[in-house]
């Protein structure tokens, strides 16, 4: 007798593969008819920190020029601020607190729907490639791709380049034995790659080092501060440190190199794409995980803080069939909002049943209104950071650690943000005034603090059972 749940299995696998065939058929079921799909992932990237944000120094010519071509979102804010909660809200569309893919529980749950999933049950060929170890196999981030290769597994010790170029090998690699045959390029594919390059420890190599922090910097401070990285921004957030202001301008000089360096290597990918004659007919996501502090607000990296330093992000989308070019959108966006536009420019359907809590972009060649500029926007440190904890407590033994034992949501709605904290300490922001959040005005907004904490209580009791729904509308 039949296993019934096997044939449900298969059934529903049917379906799904049908109702994904015949949505993209006006634009063709062959591959060569359909888009190809490149999102690119610039790890720990501040979006402060590119042309198109008024950054003075050429830190992106690339990026910048691949914008004019595209749309670029210049309020573009990370779900989560720290490397797992982000991608694992990118792959699967859903916020932190729902994937729960964060502090205490790291791995992507087998039963999550990732975007390479859903890309691979319509046909696509799925091939990612990382330089950060936080999103290994090993945490369940090559769920869905039919090939997932951790370069930096490869990286040599007291490499300047962190992986960068060993993953444009091999991607280029790929492309050009693509390129070479045709059964291959009859499959569409969906090419995910993440660059490590503006993590700690920030040492970038020429020419961009150079350029981006000039010729009279001191080279043996230069080569101290290139070397910095944990546990000294443990030391710095315990404010034990003994980085003065002239080494903390130098680690924001060196960690621009790193972004023109990533820029550089981008350009390559492009460069190789536009030399096989597919680069206008490949859907281009480029963005930011989530940001970086350097000494900001007395943080050092991306722990323990939903400041914007860490969740306001570069992002651009460029398919010129769909995506008129030259446009700036300064509405708020979200990062994970890529999921469904990349779905829809592909012409894949939402995954049945599954709850998807991102939108569309606007101005991303799909009809959608975008997010309710009425709703929030929201961003979550979904903790306690226990992980953050126990390295803190090996380093720091005796020392107080109970302000860091605490989950934490940014909600930032009508101009102002609140940084609360499960704790009960809550601080507060008029961004719009005050954008570099440097005036905590809980104490004298204490109104709106309670307004803004009813805010968040409801999002953290809201209904996440139903699919498809439009975020940003409430709370």
């Amino acid at each position: 007798m039949p296993d019934t749940r096997s044939l449900r299995a298969r059934s529903a696998l049917f379906f799904t593969a049908l109702a994904a065939c015949v949505a993209i058929v006006s634009i063709g079921c062959g591959g060569e008819d359909r888009p190809n799909i490149l999102l690119v992932i610039l790890d720990t990237a501040r979006a402060d920190r590119f042309p198109w944000q008024g950054y003075a120094k050429p830190t992106a010519p690339r990026l910048a020029e691949l914008a004019r071509d595209g749309v670029v979102y210049t309020r573009a804010f990370s779900p989560g601020p720290w490397t797992v909660p982000a991608h694992a809200s990118l792959f699967t569309g859903q916020y932190p607190s729902l994937h729960r893919t964060d502090c205490g529980s790291l791995r992507l749950p087998d039963e999550a729907t990732t975007l390479a999933e859903t890309l691979r049950a319509a046909g696509y060929r799925t091939i990612g490639y990382t330089a950060n170890p936080w999103i290994g196999k090993g945490y369940n981030f090559n769920q869905g791709f039919d090939t997932y290769v951790e370069t930096w597994r490869d990286v040599p010790e007291n490499s300047e380049d962190t992986g960068a170029t060993i993953t444009n090998e091999r991607v280029i690699r790929w492309l050009r034995w693509r390129q070479d045959n045709r059964e291959a390029r009859r499959q569409p594919f969906f090419l995910f790659i993440n660059y490590f390059e503006a993590h700690l420890p920030y040492h970038p190599p020429e020419p961009e080092r150079t350029r981006l922090i000039g010729p009279d910097a001191d080279p043996r401070r230069v080569a101290r501060l290139s070397r910095l990285s944990h546990p000294e921004e443990m030391r710095f957030i315990m404010g034990i440190s003994d980085l003065d202001a002239a080494d903390l301008a130098l680690l924001n000089a060196l960690y621009d190199g790193e972004i023109a360096y990533v820029d550089r290597k981008v350009g390559e990918v492009l460069d190789v794409l536009r030399g096989l004659g597919i680069l206008d007919r490949t859907v281009i996501a480029i963005a930011g995980d989530h940001g970086e502090n350097i000494g900001d607000h007395g943080m050092m990296d991306h722990k323990l803080s939903v400041h914007d330093t860490l969740l306001h992000v570069p992002m651009l989308v460029r398919y010129p069939p769909r995506v008129p070019p030259g446009r700036v959108v300064e509405a708020a966006v979200q990062l994970h909002d890529l999921h469904p536009t990349i779905l829809a420019l592909a012409g894949v359907p939402l995954p049945a049943g599954v709850p998807i809590e991102a939108v569309p972009l606007p101005d991303a060649g799909v009809p959608t209104p975008g997010r309710d500029p009425a709703g929030s926007i929201i961003s979550e440190f979904v903790g306690p950071p226990v992980e953050f904890l126990d390295v803190l407590e090996d380093l720091f033994p005796g020392q107080d650690l109970s302000r860091f034992d605490r989950k934490l949501v940014a909600l930032r709605k009508g101009g102002w943000k609140i940084h609360w904290g499960s704790d009960g300490r809550h601080a507060l922001f008029n961004v719009a005034a005050d954008p570099g959040e440097t005036r905590d005005l809980a104490a004298s907004e204490t109104g709106r603090v309670q307004a803004f904490e009813n805010l968040v209580d409801q999002w953290l009791r809201r209904d996440t059972r139903r699919s498809r729904r439009p975020a940003g509308t409430s709370p």
